[in-house]
């Protein structure tokens, strides 16, 4: 039963490396869908809004990882 557990954490690393990521994401997410309709009248915006939101959010995070593969 080990093993399987094991196996389990293992492929979910392949996906998720750190979890404030995914959290982050989620959050940005989240947050473009409840705040953007109310903010912005027409909806050209959103998708860029929502992309340099991610890209900000992934770019922290490999800056982070970065500075802690330094250590």
């Amino acid at each position: 039963m080990r093993a399987v557990g094991t196996i389990l954490r293992e492929l979910v690393g392949l996906f998720i490396d750190d979890g404030t990521l995914a959290l982050a994401a989620l959050i940005w997410i989240a947050l473009c869908a409840l705040i953007l309709p109310r903010v912005l009248p027409s909806s050209e915006w959103d998708g860029a809004i929502l992309f340099l939101g991610l890209a900000a959010v992934l770019a922290e995070n490999v800056l982070r990882g970065a500075r802690r593969g330094r250590n």
